[in-house]
């Protein structure tokens, strides 16, 4: 682990990290005691008060992040290959992941310089004004299924806003968080501003929340660990950003460009074989269309190129184990036995030269009883439910009709329409006429479940690691 500008050995047993698509271990990684924990937070607390990192002007914080970034970019490809071995994704996408955070952390680079206080003229008696400061230390608890992304989004906005950061990455997928903190102290920087302990959530992580010298937490995660941390930060009044589950509605309106809304529905939920929080896992479309759809979304389901996580050509790796990949065959197996009707996959998939591999179809379901576990909750693979609608206003309700409310997208071609529908998901994203577009400028969060009203990326992303101070000079 990295921990106060070193590389120390765990006190507690270590943890194997396996390769999804051989279900051997590749190596282990250190797991911190509490004793650690405390050491760890303490660091970056010391760091902090001694203003190594924020008191620095904002262009030299901002030049810093830029040369993190430069060294990110200089070993992307040993970073896709450290990621799609932790996950099993197609390398294809570990690149992709690597190309996001390296965006990311470019764009909050400039941001540092672009934290602006505000003058707000109350009396002639008085200078007011709001001045933005860094939290202090910020815990970023960062989940398995795009880990090097979901660190990049909670750090970077952290140590633009000037907080130190003691990032948890899972148990499961620490090594991009880890390669990173090596890449952390190829800068040369004083210790203890960016530390990095692995360990399960149940000791470290919530050991951190608990840290009165932390100051900001900040998860992506399941709904219940969430709920369970904010009852952690609720006891101190601790900042909390919470990034949590989804069962996000894709709507197909009968006038849709189907040449773009059968390939996109589908691409909204077999990529990153559905193991994304924003996934479309539920395609909610209308009467008219929908025996085209349900074909077209099919015939691309069976045709997905599913292989070795390292080939070029593969489309479609693994999830992230195969008692991941059981749970996921047993939830379409209810699914069945309470009625629904399978149109596509349902089951593991074999690749000859990875027999051990956590390899399964892309599914597709329909007939779903409405208040079926499968279309309720979160079951985080690549399984579709498709339902009809024979209206925008059922359309809308079948939408809203859910404890989540991160994300949703609606294909048509009447963009006012489209509008008016979006003005009413209860969705913290929407996309039209696409699915699954992220650029570090846009916010990205959601309602309900979903999470806190603090958002990720964009200014809104940085602004939940400030503090924001009033300010009162009295003239007499």
């Amino acid at each position: 682990m990295f921990m106060d500008g070193e590389w120390v050995l765990g006190d507690s047993e270590a943890i194997p990290v396996l390769d999804p698509a051989t279900s051997r271990p590749v190596c282990e990684v250190s797991s911190a005691g509490q004793e650690q924990v405390h050491r760890a937070v303490l660091a970056a607390r010391r760091s902090y008060e001694q203003r190594h990192w924020a008191g620095l002007r904002p262009d030299q914080r901002a030049m810093a992040l830029y040369r993190w970034a430069d060294l990110l970019e200089r070993d992307q490809q040993v970073l896709a290959e450290l990621e799609t071995i932790q996950t099993g994704k197609p390398i294809r996408e570990s690149r992709t992941d690597v190309a996001r955070a390296l965006d990311g952390i470019r764009f909050y680079a400039a941001a540092a310089r672009n934290i602006h206080g505000e003058v707000i003229d109350v009396s002639h008696k008085h200078h007011s004004y709001l001045l933005r400061q860094p939290l202090g230390v910020v815990a970023a608890i960062v989940p398995w299924n795009v880990p090097i992304v979901l660190a990049v989004s909670k750090a970077a906005p952290a140590l633009a806003a000037g907080n130190s950061v003691v990032v948890k990455p899972s148990q499961a997928t620490p090594l991009t968080a880890l390669y990173l903190a090596r890449l952390w102290e190829e800068l040369d920087l004083p210790d203890g501003i960016f530390n990095v302990l692995n360990g399960p959530g149940a000791s470290v992580g919530e050991g951190l929340c608990l840290h009165p010298a932390v100051t900001g937490i900040s998860f992506t995660g399941g709904t219940e660990t969430g709920l369970r941390l904010g009852e952690l930060a609720a006891s101190q009044n601790k900042r909390l950003m919470l990034e949590l589950g989804g069962k996000s509605p894709n709507i197909v309106l009968a006038d849709a460009d189907l040449t773009r809304a059968i390939p996109g529905s589908a691409n909204a939920i077999f990529y990153g074989q559905g193991q994304i929080c924003a996934a479309g896992s539920r395609l909610i479309v209308d009467a008219a269309v929908y025996d085209e759809v349900v074909e077209g979304v099919c015939t691309i389901a069976e045709s997905i190129r599913i292989g070795d996580p390292f080939d070029e050509e593969t489309e479609f790796g693994c999830v992230t184990s195969t008692s991941h990949r059981d749970s996921l065959v047993d939830w379409i197996d209810q699914a069945c036995n309470d009625g629904a009707t399978l149109k596509a996959g349902g089951g593991p998939a074999t690749v000859a030269a990875l027999p051990e591999g956590a390899f399964m179809q892309p599914t597709v379901l329909v007939d779903v009883a409405p208040s079926a576990p499968i279309k309720c909750e979160e079951v985080f693979g690549p399984i579709l439910v498709i339902d009809r609608t024979s209206s925008v206003e059922d359309a809308l309700a079948l939408a809203n009709k859910s404890q989540f409310g991160l994300s949703a997208g609606i294909w048509s071609r009447n963009l006012p329409l489209a509008r008016t529908i979006a003005n009413r998901l209860e969705s913290g994203v929407v996309w039209i006429n696409d699915y699954g577009i992220f650029n570090p400028a846009m916010p990205f969060g959601g309602t309900k479940l979903s999470g806190t009203s603090h958002r990720e990326w964009g200014i809104l992303g940085l602004d939940a690691y400030l503090e924001h101070k009033s300010i009162w000079e009295s003239s007499e």
